[in-house]
């Protein structure tokens, strides 16, 4: 079969590999110059490479360590103790052991303890989902960990992930988050590891890309689909100019070029540039149920603005943020991670935010970022100043974080959609997982099932 895969993130990329090494003809369509979607790199400077946006990796990842494993990588993982620490009531707290817990001041010691025994039965009990799914976080932390858990740590958390929605996310988004991620066993229970890939994710881009292009299909950079037409029993892509990501996400926006026909179409995008590239027919045969469901999952924008400094901003890899007067949610120190000299001596502190569209930060360049972030980043290190910022980049993705509220998995469409030979895999059905690079690869298996 003649196949198209749209989005060259891991998914896509995923999907497509399988289905080249399966004998398919495979075209990838990426609107971004570059691969990796979420996951993709920038280039930095003196040769190195940084992801825009954040990433590692925990243990209990087993479908993207296998893939490495499977295209001959299983080296480039490099496995590093993990520091985290919690900033709330104007200081910060370490979160490294277990003991760190214990000595939190914010939770009074019976809250501490309380907290502390519901995440452990749940991580170490809990192995049925479906009671978390019909409750929302709030009321299950309020009855198993107490009032304070919520008001002092979960409640800062999630509202610096969902803003106005954290009172309704859904328990079984943080079960996952506790149980399925968390689930550390060893040496790993008195201090975290996480990995991260020895020259950044995108030697594991090129080898996608290459098993691709090797089994004799294409991968097309700059190049995004603008429409998804019926053509008879197939599809056709009509595929955008060079250049059109400069105009944005939205396909409608994008100039078509000459179609191209295929027997079946994965489209990896976000569910509302989906529903944009089909023409009104193939809409029609979609169906206003299934894209019902695609469209009432609401998506918040990840915000991202990565610092070089001419020096170390904490002592920690990962700061999460519960202090509700600054402007971030998450200050998360590379370098502090994997250590400075592998970048030369340069040191990379993300700051990181979750959004709701038309949020005025969006709209905020660089330099304009940073201004409004100084008075915040001075609460976490009264001692920083400008002049420790070599570079500033900003990076936006409007589709990063799907809001899990009670009901999701009852929501969610399914990857097969009603018009034959097309296929939906995208973020919102990474579920009851948070999105991520090992749940991509998974996904990306699951969506190369579904097409043939």
């Amino acid at each position: 079969m003649r196949i198209a895969v749209l989005g060259a993130g891991v998914c896509g990329l995923v999907a497509a590999h399988r289905l080249a090494r399966a004998g398919h003809a495979v075209d990838v369509y990426e609107r971004w110059p570059g691969l990796g979607g979420q996951a993709a790199t920038l280039d930095v400077g003196d040769g190195h490479r940084l992801e825009r946006y954040y990433h590692h990796l925990f243990t209990s990842d087993r479908h993207i360590a296998a893939l490495f494993e499977e295209l001959g990588m299983a080296d480039a993982i490099e496995w590093r103790p993990s520091s985290v620490a919690f900033f709330a009531r104007g200081a910060l707290h370490p979160f490294v052991t277990p003991l760190d817990l214990l000595r939190f001041r914010p939770l009074s010691p019976l809250a501490r303890v309380r907290m502390g025994a519901a995440v452990l039965a749940l991580q170490r009990f809990a192995s049925d989902r479906e009671p978390y799914e019909r409750t929302t976080a709030r009321a299950w932390i309020e009855r198993r960990m107490g009032r304070q858990a919520w008001e002092e740590v979960w409640g800062p958390l999630l509202r610096g992930k969902f803003g106005e929605r954290a009172d309704s996310i859904a328990m079984v988004w943080l079960w996952s988050k506790l149980r399925l991620r968390r689930s550390v066993k060893g040496e790993d229970v008195r201090r975290e590891r996480l990995g991260y890939p020895r020259d950044s994710w995108e030697p594991l881009f090129a080898a996608l890309a290459g098993s691709v292009t090797a089994a004799g299909g294409r991968v097309l950079t700059d190049r995004p689909a603008a429409r998804v037409v019926r053509a008879g029993a197939g599809l056709v892509v009509c595929p955008g100019a060079h250049g059109s990501y400069r105009l944005g996400h939205d396909p409608r926006a994008f100039a078509a070029g000459p179609a191209e026909r295929y027997d079946r179409v994965l489209a990896t995008v976000p569910s509302d540039v989906f529903e944009r590239l089909l023409d009104p027919a193939l809409a029609a045969e979609v169906g206003e149920e299934y894209l019902a469901r695609a469209r009432g999952i609401e998506y918040f924008a990840a915000l991202c603005l990565l610092l070089e400094l001419d020096r170390r901003f904490s002592p920690y890899y990962w700061t999460n943020v519960a202090d509700r007067g600054l402007p971030f949610v998450g200050l998360i120190e590379h370098t502090n991670f994997v250590e400075s000299e592998r970048y030369g001596g340069r040191h990379f502190l993300y700051v990181a935010n979750y959004l709701p569209r038309g949020h005025a930060l969006l709209g905020l360049d660089a330099e304009a970022l940073l201004e409004r972030y100084q008075p915040g980043l001075r609460a976490v290190n009264p001692a920083f100043a400008r002049d420790w910022v070599v570079r500033a980049w900003r990076h936006v993705e409007p589709a990063a974080q799907p809001i899990v509220t009670v009901g999701y998995g009852d929501r969610m469409p399914p990857l097969r959609t009603p018009a034959a030979g097309l296929v939906l895999a995208n973020t919102t059905q990474v579920y009851p997982e948070d999105r991520g690079t090992n749940y991509a690869v998974r996904l990306g298996d699951e969506a190369a099932r579904a097409v043939v």
